[in-house]
């Protein structure tokens, strides 16, 4: 019994056809409200709403409105220039690392002719103390190179730009 019961409920409702109504409004900028739900259009179409009456059901789009639009109000507006800002903060950093390999690279350099020259002239006095200034200046860069090199795989670099911190922090021996 409850199964005919049970099948004769369903036979009905799926003959029957439930058809919402539709309410329509515009805004004082001319932007067009349509929903199934009275209550979601903006208060100032309260009071001036329209049924929309749909002969062909096939024709009528409803698309729900959202609550804020995408992009704009004081928040999205802060949230670009947080954004922004963070972006520009990156990219600083970035190119902070790449300079600071590049001084590096060059410190290392100059240190090396430092101490090559010194070698070559042997005979004159100071020789061994510009050998020995170089040689801290040396293992002061290489202990930089380290700090840096660990300090980039700290970061999320792009590709490129670590190839490139690493191709000049490679020009310092060890």
């Amino acid at each position: 019994m409850k199964t005919v019961l049970l099948l004769l409920v369903v036979t009905i409702f799926s003959w029957t056809t439930v058809q919402a109504e539709i309410y329509s409004c515009r805004d004082k900028r001319g932007k067009l409200y349509m929903t199934d739900n009275i209550q979601t259009l903006p208060a100032e179409c309260q009071g001036r709403t329209q049924v929309v009456e749909s002969r062909k059901s096939d024709n009528l789009n409803i698309v729900p409105s959202q609550d804020t639009p995408q992009g704009s109000g004081p928040e999205f507006d802060q949230a670009v220039r947080d954004a922004d800002q963070d972006l520009k903060e990156k990219q600083a950093l970035r190119e902070g690392l790449l300079r600071q390999a590049q001084q590096l690279a060059a410190q290392y350099q100059q240190a090396v002719e430092d101490r090559n020259s010194a070698t070559r002239r042997w005979k004159y006095a100071g020789s061994r103390d510009a050998i020995r200034r170089a040689d801290e200046q040396i293992s002061q860069v290489q202990e930089a190179k380290q700090k840096l090199l660990d300090e980039i795989s700290g970061q999320n670099l792009p590709r490129s730009l670590e190839q490139e911190i690493i191709s000049q922090l490679n020009t310092i021996g060890e």
